[in-house]
């Protein structure tokens, strides 16, 4: 497998995988980064959100795989991570850097998913 497709793979994982730990775990998840839904409606909402549409989006990520389409599920992984990682830097800058040390982790993932994107596009391109 080309390295691109690696990296589409893993992004489309760690997606399923981010978002079946919150669809199983809404709690647990929730408490590590102080969004603890405390009703059944936040409990619904936040299953939704943090479980159901990372696992919906992993699964796309896993289908354009499938289907040959690897630049454009790269630069998926590449908004979504982008757009997490921008809004997460402000919070942490609205916060003058106080916020829980999973708040600094999930950053660095971001990030760290960007990078690793960005590679893989670079190696289709060249």
């Amino acid at each position: 497998m080309p390295a691109p497709a690696v990296v589409l793979l893993l992004a489309g994982l760690g997606f399923v995988g981010f978002g079946a730990a919150y669809a199983v775990r809404p709690r647990a998840m929730g408490a590590l980064t102080d969004v603890v839904p405390d009703t059944p409606s936040g409990v619904a909402d936040f299953l939704a959100t943090y479980g159901g549409f990372q696992i919906g989006f992993g699964v796309f990520l896993l289908g354009c795989l499938r289907a040959g389409w690897v630049a454009p599920g790269l630069w998926a992984a590449t908004a979504a991570l982008g757009g997490f990682a921008a809004l997460r830097s402000v919070g942490i800058l609205m916060a003058g850097g106080e916020v829980k040390r999973s708040i600094w982790v999930g950053l660095a993932i971001e990030i760290g998913g960007i990078a690793l994107n960005l590679w893989g596009l670079s190696r289709l391109a060249g």
